[in-house]
């Protein structure tokens, strides 16, 4: 594996970090750990630091400075918190009205209730059509965010609208979407259109209150990125400690402060007060509502005289779901896959004029084939997506007609569905298809909604994956109890003191299976243990932690044999497969040394070079970060010792610095030179003088967590050359401008009219050479010189 964005050297084996030179300190100090080493790291400059009134006054200002961001930051948590949990309300507010109105039309004809699925399904698709970035679920672009990759272009307010409306459209078309995703991307968006300026910020501080703009962990823009997924998660179900969980799962393996913890908490809280009000009040109760519930009591489908046994099955269960989750993935990735290609193999139609004929052995284009053009204009030149989302909005809408226990109920309402223990007693006759029976019933709408929220997912509209995925685990879970288990198992699991199971204890075992399967599938998904913890804080079921936890970690531990996560595997269809790497994958625990790429002495540069050798080596090799090497004079098998590093631009810079018309080749410079690492004119070093250093024994996970500083300082360092650039050729114009201005001033002064010259001496100059005049020029006394014309003086 290839770390994005690094460079390693390692230098050959034999080599040792202790001092083992003839000049090695006698002290007998213990050698510095790799930890110790890679201090230096975190040094911004090399330059000494004088402490007078000044740096006195700038540390107070910087103090003062970071205190009010971090007023601002808490600020400005509350406020994403509120809104995004307000714009959350308003898209359930808006998909329930569009099922009234749906439930309406039904009445009225099945065909036109299709129309209008089919008609905000294909809204949805026109709205992101051209925002690209309000695509899909949200999270892997969150998830490359905290990792340091910087997509502040998805955080747009154009993107947060049609995220919005997309989101609402698709939703109420009945397909099988879930909302969480989004709304921890909308969250952010929201954080970033209330205060742009606070993701403008670029320095650093303790706290990272400075790091507004930065990537890192550290800044306080990762800690408010953060707390927008705890809220998304949190506000959807009214979970906070579940999101805040889910939100540190996210950003594993790295680590987190008592900053972004209690920021996350703020955040979940405050979004899950703001939600659970709104649709209280809104309802009407006279308590707060949660988003799915189940009317199981303490104790039911739980008491058993064999709990081993009975938690046996909840872990077999966990299993199941945990294969079903992997191979769920898989599928997922495979058709998303294949339908991307399908879409973007689009070919523009063939465009003829009206006074040319078409091509010999070609048709003339009919009516039919005109309509076509027409249409295919206006939908903006692209057909299939749009296509793709009417067949699947269509074939979801039948098969929902089809199977009255799916109906055209919403993912919250499903859930509590597979939750509900009566759902066997009551009237089964209005949900049960009569060729099927109970069983098979269950099991068609598993494989329902286990396919068409793989092909729903993959339509290229705002989707998440949180809710559909608990509704097929829920299902699952049924299929489990229903079907897998033998009847017998149930009697013998359920009876007490040699009484029979009644109908009751058998409706809420089936609930629990339900439960379970569904918080253990969504945790195989997602591959987040907070599905778990979510579902327990939402149902408040005692009796249930064991069963929920036990089931969930069996589903988490076999799914990572078989797959990525969902928001993983994502990540690595766009080139960021490093992130996956290293959260879910042996390759996070291998030492450093198995990925490092061997230096070649002849690609590094001595510290003294010539100007000879540093244009040969840019032009021999095609490498962008050449290691600066000190050869050791005892060792006589070609070793040496790192000492820094410098970029293939900064080495034409230097040779441009110092022999900028190539009359010096041979000349020799000391690469290590202090004007290099801190030039004297404040300007971007040329060498780094303090490269990365790690024992070969630390694994890819550390080394990646250590070179987090580095790389963002690297992009610091980047973007003030670009700014310094930019500087210059602003200048370079202005002065082209002024030479341009003046040109013209003197074009349109009058200029003097020429002396006419006497005819007669205008004939003697042309009959005498011009070499005779000046001889005689010079001859002549100095009060006769004027009498000639001036354009032979000057000759």
């Amino acid at each position: 594996m290839k770390l994005p964005s690094l460079k390693l050297f390692k230098l050959p084996v034999g080599e040792s970090r202790s001092p083992a030179s003839p000049n090695a300190s006698p002290t007998g100090r213990t050698p510095k750990t790799p930890l110790s080493n890679m201090a230096r790291l975190f040094r911004k400059g090399t330059r000494a630091v004088k402490l007078d009134s000044a740096h006195f006054q700038k540390c107070d200002d910087l103090e003062t400075t970071e205190k009010g961001v971090i007023s601002r930051f808490w600020v400005l948590l509350i406020c994403t918190a509120v809104l995004s949990s307000s714009n959350s309300f308003l898209i359930d507010r808006f998909t329930w009205a569009a099922g009234l109105l749906r439930a309406e039309l039904i009445e009225v004809g099945p065909w036109r209730a299709l129309g209008f699925n089919v008609a905000l399904a294909c809204l949805a698709r026109v709205v992101v059509r051209h925002t690209m970035e309000a695509e899909g679920s949200g999270f892997p672009e969150m998830k490359a965010m905290l990792f340091g990759k910087v997509l502040f272009n998805y955080l747009s307010c154009r993107v947060l609208v049609c995220k919005a409306v997309a989101l609402s459209l698709g939703v109420a078309a009945g397909l099988p979407l879930g909302k969480e995703g989004p709304n921890v991307h909308m969250a952010a968006c929201i954080a970033r259109v209330v205060s742009p300026s606070f993701f403008e910020k670029r320095a650093t501080s303790s706290h990272g209150a400075h790091g507004a703009g930065g990537s890192g962990l550290t800044s306080a823009v990762s800690k408010l990125l953060l707390a927008a997924c705890s809220v998304g998660v949190g506000a959807s179900f009214s979970a906070p400690i579940g999101g805040v969980i889910f939100a540190l799962e996210l950003m594993l393996p790295q680590t987190y402060d008592a900053f972004a913890y209690w920021g996350c908490f703020t955040a979940a809280v405050a979004g899950a007060i703001t939600y659970a009000v709104e649709r209280t009040a809104v309802t009407g109760s006279t308590s707060l509502m949660p988003l799915m519930s189940t009317n199981l009591q303490e104790g039911e489908g739980v008491d058993t005289e064999f709990p081993i046994c009975r938690l046996f099955v909840d872990v077999v269960l966990g299993v199941i779901c945990g294969v079903a989750g992997g191979v769920w993935v898989r599928s997922h990735a495979y058709t998303a896959g294949v339908l991307k290609r399908w879409r973007l193999r689009e070919a523009a139609p063939t465009v003829v004029a009206e006074n040319e004929e078409p091509l010999l052995g070609q048709q003339r284009v009919g009516c039919l084939g005109r309509l076509k053009r027409c249409l295919v204009k206006l939908l903006g030149g692209s057909w299939r997506d749009l296509a793709l989302v009417a067949t699947v909005t269509t074939i979801n809408t039948l098969f929902a007609a089809a199977l009255p226990l799916m109906g055209s109920k919403p993912q919250p309402l499903l859930i509590s569905t597979a939750f509900d223990k009566n759902l066997m007693l009551n009237d089964t006759e209005e949900w049960v298809l009569p060729w099927a029976g109970v069983n098979g019933t269950i099991f068609l709408c598993f494989l329902m909604k286990w396919t068409m929220t793989i092909i729903a997912l993959s339509s290229a509209i705002p989707a998440g994956v949180v809710a559909p995925a608990m509704v097929i685990g829920g299902l699952l879970g049924r299929v489990y109890g229903h079907i897998l288990i033998p009847e017998w198992v149930v009697e013998v699991l359920l009876s007490k003191n040699g009484q029979p199971a009644s109908d009751e204890a058998k409706g809420a075992f089936f609930a629990r299976c339900a439960i379970i399967g569904a918080s253990a599938f969504c945790a195989a998904v997602c591959r987040a243990f907070a599905m778990a913890i979510t579902v327990f804080e939402v149902l408040a079921l005692p009796n249930s932690v064991l069963p929920l936890c036990s089931s969930t970690l069996a589903a988490i531990f076999v799914a990572n044999r078989i797959s990525l996560p969902f928001f993983d595997a994502n990540l690595a269809t766009r080139n960021l497969g490093g992130i996956p790497a290293i959260t879910f994958s042996d390759k996070a625990i291998e030492p450093v040394m198995k990925v490092m790429e061997v230096a070649d002495m002849g690609e590094v540069l001595p510290t003294r070079v010539t100007l000879r050798i540093l244009l040969a080596r840019i032009s021999r090799t095609k490498l962008e970060l050449f290691a600066i090497v000190k050869p050791l004079k005892w060792d006589k098998s070609g070793q040496g010792l790192l000492e820094g590093t410098i970029t293939r631009k900064n080495v034409e810079r230097l040779l441009q610095l110092e022999d900028p018309n190539a009359e010096t080749p041979e000349r020799e410079i000391d690469l290590m030179d202090p004007q290099y690492q801190a030039p004297p004119d404040g300007s971007l070093p040329l060498v780094e003088g303090s490269p990365v250093r790690v024992s070969p024994d630390c694994t890819v996970k550390d080394v990646y967590l250590l070179m987090k500083g580095k790389t963002k300082e690297r992009k610091e360092k980047r973007k003030q050359e670009k700014v310094n650039q930019k500087v210059q050729e602003q200048e370079v114009r202005e002065e082209e401008i002024v030479k341009k201005k003046k040109k013209k001033k003197h074009q349109e002064e009058p200029q003097p009219e020429p002396v006419q010259e006497p005819k007669k001496r205008r004939k003697l100059e042309e009959k005498r050479p011009a070499e005779d005049v000046v001889n005689t020029l010079l001859r002549a006394p100095k009060w006769t010189r004027g009498l000639l014309p001036k354009r032979v003086s000057a000759a």
